[in-house]
């Protein structure tokens, strides 16, 4: 198992060609995806054309990592919350997607208050909110 990004610089054979790159491998000993060097370098053209569009991490590679870590541990954050809780709507599709508009909303706040994304005040905000939603939703 792996996710791959499927590049456009290839001609006829993109497995000869380079058409493919790896960008997760399946570890079988700890039986979750992890990232290439390939991903954690900032070989990706997908990524890079994404990060290009946003201010903080055009050329900083170093930033879109960290933001792609952010966004991981807000994920296992929602899967350990719904365990904990005994709530597996919190996993479903309304409430992740009200859950990134809240990150969304959060980091913007963030940003214009000191200037940048400060991850680690973005996830305790967020943490927050997750914490009061699903208080609220349970009573």
């Amino acid at each position: 198992m792996q996710l791959s990004e499927v590049r456009k610089q290839w001609e006829e054979d993109p497995l000869k060609e380079g058409g493919f790159m790896d960008l997760m491998k399946y570890d079988p000993r700890d039986d979750e995806l992890k990232p290439t060097d390939d991903l954690i370098n900032g070989d990706s053209d997908v990524i890079k054309s994404v990060a290009g569009n946003v201010k903080e991490w055009a050329g900083n590679w170093d930033a879109v990592w960290e933001n792609i870590m952010l966004r991981t541990k807000i994920k296992k954050a929602l899967v350990d919350f719904a365990d904990i809780s005994s709530m597996n709507e919190i996993l479903e599709a309304d409430f992740v997607v009200l859950s990134n508009d809240v990150f969304h909303r959060i980091s913007d706040e963030v940003r214009e208050e000191v200037g940048s994304l400060d991850n680690k005040r973005i996830f305790l905000e967020w943490e927050s909110w997750l914490k009061k939603e699903i208080k609220m939703r349970k009573s």
